[in-house]
């Protein structure tokens, strides 16, 4: 009797493990999708020009590649951007693309110049290119010299 017991607590535990398992099975699985370079590079881009365009030089300054920042701090950054004569309005990202740790932006940007005499001229467009790396995994826009 004692075996009759334990072969039938053995079958039940195997059917409720099958059960279990089936059950597992059929649930909806949460499909984890990695989001590609280009999107995550072009999502860094778009949130770099929003900040330029706002004036919010600080949130900038942390897109900028690291050793830029190591050589020109936050103040003189914000300084220097304050001071031009150049207002940043809009932006439109033509093409994107990424190799490897570099990332390439195409931009048509919109500017006003703050100069008395030109600022009356409108907005002015100009298309651009600009170079991104990838470093610690973030995307950081290379600043080009002055």
């Amino acid at each position: 009797m004692e075996i009759k017991r334990t072969k039938s607590s053995i079958i039940a535990i195997v059917l409720s493990l099958l059960i279990a398992m089936c059950v597992l099975q059929c649930t909806p699985k949460t499909q984890v999708i990695k989001e590609d370079e280009e999107a995550v590079l072009k999502r860094r881009v778009q949130e770099y020009w929003n900040y330029k365009i706002r004036g919010e030089w600080e949130k900038c300054y942390l897109y900028e590649f690291p050793d830029f920042r190591e050589k020109i701090d936050i103040q003189q950054y914000t300084i220097r951007n304050k001071r031009s004569v150049v207002k940043w309005e809009g932006f439109d990202i033509l093409e994107i693309w990424t190799s490897g740790g570099e990332g390439f932006v195409k931009l048509n940007k919109k500017y006003r110049y703050l100069v008395p005499g030109i600022s009356q001229k409108g907005t002015f467009e100009r298309v651009e290119d600009e170079k991104w790396l990838k470093k610690d995994g973030h995307w950081y826009r290379i600043t080009p010299p002055i």
